[in-house]
């Protein structure tokens, strides 16, 4: 009050109960500058007071979460419905290459060049179920292809109404490479593993140098048929094969379309100048092949692989007489 006469405005701030309490001393002067009157004034600050506490609470947590966010390895950031980037992590400069001040205020597709899978409408999704979950391919600062599982979430106002996203991507890239490799490599090996069976399921056996001998097991199809013909035929033209066995005792069908096929592929041997000899043949393949009429004109055949081997080596050396 002293310093007041004085001629100083003096403010304090103190508690009165649980209120908080504001009180300036303000002098007033006369014509001549004299302090004639101290006038005091008492605002009550307890809910500015209280707002200041609150602001402060609320500013060091979200503070904190910063910090927190900052140290996620996924890229977190907000955008507006519009796709304009209000945060930006630390983990996103990391994973995109592109620092908070470079892509706050830009378009996160525009920025990241982000590639939505064919046919998924995100926005679509945001607004039916609030959230969306996929596969996004962007492009870093640098120029390289990131791939990121991604999940948007839809973030709603005091009023209820959206006004921004919230998106967390999870780097997938090395993940993705690696599983595409694996992919291509069991793809060689299926290749291979076929290409083996192949070779295993229609084996041209060399009995001499001039007596190859293709035994037949198992189930034929059109595309097994296809195989013998392919097989028996680079095999004679490798080898330059007199005689070809073509033995079907282990076939356990021969229906009509494997009937014409091994007798297509005889016929194509014989164009080589190759002796076809067709062993094997049980009763009911007999029939299949006299029900089609099938052509073995220059076809030998016997009832076995034996008596077929004998067949060819007697016929082998009266060649050489």
């Amino acid at each position: 009050f002293q310093a007041a006469l004085a001629g100083e405005t003096l403010r304090s701030v103190g508690k009165v109960g649980d209120r908080v309490m504001e009180t300036a001393m303000i002098p007033v002067r006369d014509e001549h500058g004299a302090v004639t009157l101290v006038v005091g004034i008492t605002t009550d600050r307890t809910e500015q007071r209280r707002d200041q506490e609150a602001l402060a609470v609320h500013t060091a947590a979200l503070r904190e979460q910063a910090e927190l966010l900052d140290l996620a390895h996924d890229a977190i950031l907000v955008r507006r419905l519009d796709g304009t980037i209000t945060y930006w992590n630390r983990g996103a400069e990391r994973i995109f290459g592109h620092t908070g001040a470079t892509a706050r205020g830009r378009v996160a597709s525009e920025l990241l060049h982000t590639q939505v899978p064919a046919g998924e409408v995100i926005e679509r999704a945001l607004l039916a179920d609030e959230h969306w979950e996929g596969e996004l391919l962007h492009r870093r600062a640098d120029g390289e292809v990131v791939i990121t599982a991604s999940r948007w979430v839809l973030r709603r106002g005091p009023d209820g109404t959206p006004d921004a996203v919230l998106q967390i991507d999870t780097d997938i890239t090395a993940r993705k490479l690696a599983e595409a490799a694996e992919a291509r490599r069991q793809e060689e090996i299926i290749k291979a593993q076929a290409l083996a069976i192949e070779e295993l399921s229609t084996p041209l056996i060399p009995i001499t140098d001039e007596i190859l001998v293709m035994p037949l097991i198992g189930m034929m199809d059109s595309v097994r048929a296809k195989q013998v013909m392919t097989s028996l035929l680079e095999g004679l033209a490798t080898s330059r094969g007199k005689f070809a066995i073509l033995d079907i005792t282990g076939v356990p069908v021969v229906d009509t379309a494997v009937a014409n096929a091994i007798l297509r592929a005889a016929h194509a041997a014989r164009l080589l100048g190759t002796e076809v000899i067709l062993t094997g043949i049980r009763p009911e393949v007999a029939q299949t092949l006299v029900h089609i009429d099938a052509n073995l004109q220059n076809i030998t055949t016997r009832g076995t692989l034996q008596s077929g081997i004998s067949y060819a080596i007697g016929r082998r050396g009266q060649k050489s007489l």
